[in-house]
């Protein structure tokens, strides 16, 4: 594995468990905290409009948002008979 591909796979695991944080927050107290909320931004790159208290409260009510809408397609009842409309074939 190149040095470049391990980073790649490092930060992908870094993203999923922060996501998984902000999951566990939402489900016990319904809101993200700011910790988590700058730690996401930090991942992705410098902060910008979210330095500015006003739109990170913003932004912690959209993941908030974001978390529910998962939970909710994640729970949404499906027919065992229904085929998917997509199938990943491995070529």
């Amino acid at each position: 594995m190149r040095r470049r591909d391990f980073t790649a796979l490092a930060a992908g695991s870094a993203a999923a468990a922060l996501w998984q944080q902000a999951c566990s927050e939402v489900q016990v107290t319904q809101e993200v905290s700011v910790g988590t909320a700058q730690a996401l931004l930090d991942h992705q790159g410098p902060r910008g409009i979210y330095e500015d208290l006003a739109e990170l409260d913003r932004l912690r009510r959209a993941i908030a948002n974001m978390v529910n809408v998962q939970r909710t397609l994640r729970e949404f009842p499906l027919d065992p008979d229904e085929p998917p409309l997509t199938v990943f074939r491995r070529g």
